[in-house]
């Protein structure tokens, strides 16, 4: 079999700018030359910076608030961080699977992110309201002097 008898376009699929069954937001095919690259990278990057953050601030964190401010036990309370930390593992399958199969992987990223804002929101909005912040001087050795909430 001679080279030239070889198909570029069957051999090749790379060379092709728009990428066969992929859209973008607006449903215009997508194209390699403008699609994907740093803007893109650096997206996930930053989503994944501050998720990690979060991740990582409320889990050593966790242990003290539940033995502290909730009354649980050591026991019960490294019970559930672990099941924190199990859910924090096995939950990014779930994301991969919606992602492949419903959404695509920015919307699901972007979802996620959303979803992500609105716990740790609702958690600090309740530390708030319930006056949970005389656990904070434990943590931060600093001394918080009257109301950070006139609720």
């Amino acid at each position: 079999m001679a080279i030239s008898d070889i198909s570029l376009d069957s051999e090749t699929p790379f060379l092709e700018d728009a990428v066969e069954g992929v859209v973008d937001y607006r449903g215009v095919p997508a194209k390699r030359s403008r699609s994907g690259g740093w803007r893109s990278a650096s997206f996930i990057i930053g989503v994944e910076l501050a998720e990690r953050i979060a991740y990582y601030g409320i889990s050593f964190n966790l242990i003290s608030y539940l033995t502290g401010p909730l009354g649980q036990s050591m026991a019960v309370a490294a019970q559930n961080v672990n099941t924190f930390s199990g859910a924090g593992c096995l939950l990014p399958l779930l994301g991969a699977f919606v992602a492949d199969s419903f959404l695509g992987r920015y919307r699901t990223i972007v979802i996620a992110s959303l979803l992500y804002i609105l716990v740790c929101l609702t958690l600090y909005l309740i530390l708030v309201i319930s006056g949970g912040w005389s656990w904070i001087p434990f943590i931060l050795h600093i001394e918080i002097k009257g109301s950070l909430c006139s609720c």
